[in-house]
């Protein structure tokens, strides 16, 4: 089986899948930002070995997935050079035999894991609000959508999201962490970062922010004006498709690119598994 998201009659059959659905309503609803250039899904290593070719060599994104209904704890999604990928289908397949994996050819720059911004989640409830949380520079929304970390959070008022302004980012806000905890959220993602990428040590530890400084304000308008507000736009037809509570999953590259990774499916939303890395 190897499912290609350019290929619409494929849609369908990617959408048995609750991340990949995911994936494919970033091309359907925020497509200016979508950071593929190719998507494949396959359920095998000779799969894997038909399509490989088409892939970069270096920093290509590994993803996996259940059928809905199978449950079970998959490994995290990896971001390496194309020869690790046989080692990661079959600890994926030893772990969720039913399991697929989500091959992503990413535009430049839009896989880096290091070098970021940080990401940003929203828990989107068309008609009642939407909450943003927030991680730093170094930190992805693996962070977030794991529940392991959240520096910032915001809590937003349906009706008043066509009006939000500058002043939005301390009118809106509901958390912020303290030293101590980021700290701690600190030294969780350097052991993720240094087991992924272990010959990078110096690199992880020289970028690493010592302290947190809290969302930069052109960051923040970013997000309004490139995600949230074209989804207020766009809540009638999400509505008509069943979307009417459902998450944003969005990494911020070290240039500021908005990177939406997926749009959490409700089923998946609402029983997020806190032990699945993404």
């Amino acid at each position: 089986m190897i499912l290609d998201l350019h290929k619409k009659e494929h849609i369908p059959l990617i959408n048995m899948y609750k991340k990949c659905k995911g994936i494919s309503l970033v091309n359907e609803y925020l497509p200016s930002l979508s950071p593929l250039n190719k998507m494949y899904v396959i359920n095998s290593m000779e799969d894997w070995k038909q399509v490989e070719n088409e892939f970069p060599e270096h920093m290509m994104t590994v993803r996996c997935d259940s059928p809905k209904g199978v449950n079970g704890r998959l490994p995290s999604g990896q971001t390496f050079d194309r020869d690790r990928v046989s080692g990661y289908i079959e600890e994926v397949k030893s772990a969720v035999p039913d399991a697929v994996l989500i091959l992503e050819d990413m535009k430049p720059g839009t896989n880096e894991r290091i070098h970021t911004q940080g990401g940003v989640n929203l828990d989107i409830k068309i008609g009642d609000y939407i909450l943003m949380e927030y991680v730093g520079p170094s930190f992805d929304c693996r962070e977030l959508c794991t529940g392991k970390a959240a520096h910032e959070s915001w809590n937003i008022p349906w009706d008043e999201v066509p009006f939000m302004n500058d002043a939005s980012i301390r009118k809106y806000k509901v958390g912020t962490i303290d030293q101590e905890e980021y700290i701690s959220t600190a030294k969780e993602r350097l052991a993720f970062l240094l087991n992924a990428f272990p010959d990078k040590k110096e690199e992880i530890f020289s970028t690493m922010p010592k302290t947190f400084q809290g969302m930069d304000i052109n960051l923040f308008r970013d997000v309004r004006d490139k995600v949230i507000f074209p989804l207020w736009m766009q809540h009638e037809q999400l509505s008509r498709d069943g979307l009417r509570h459902f998450g944003v999953e969005v990494n911020v590259m070290g240039d500021g690119t908005l990177v939406p990774m997926e749009i959490d499916v409700p089923e998946r939303f609402k029983e997020a598994n806190v032990h699945e890395d993404r």
